[in-house]
């Protein structure tokens, strides 16, 4: 996986979301999904699946549908977050956040498919 990606290769509409705590009215706490760049707002990003040794590496390791995505960097991307591809229902769990080279230009992520306990 290149560690930049070309303009035209950031073709994958990804949104952001982040747990937030809140408290009700009644004292009980309530935990939603928030976009981190507000609502309706999707991020773009180079999205590739796992092939060749990687899927097998992955298997050993039971990890389902692992994907790697290259985009530009930000500094809402934490690994507590969760990445909703354009369209899909299931979240992707953040398994790693790469600043590449440490220059703030480009995160490479690393996502499997969140699956419910």
């Amino acid at each position: 996986m290149a560690k930049r990606a070309n303009p035209g290769e950031l073709r994958t509409k990804i949104e952001i979301k982040k747990k937030t705590v809140v408290t009700g009215a009644n004292g009980y706490d309530t935990e939603t999904w928030v976009n981190v760049y507000g609502a309706g707002v999707y991020a773009w990003c180079k999205w590739v699946n796992a092939h060749g040794q990687e899927v097998f590496a992955a298997q050993q390791l039971g990890l389902e549908e692992v994907a790697t995505l290259t985009m530009r960097y930000t500094p809402l991307l934490t690994a507590e977050c969760e990445i909703y591809r354009y369209g899909d229902q299931k979240p992707f769990e953040v398994i790693s956040v790469d600043n590449v080279e440490q220059r703030n230009a480009w995160l490479e992520v690393k996502v499997k498919r969140k699956v419910a306990a």
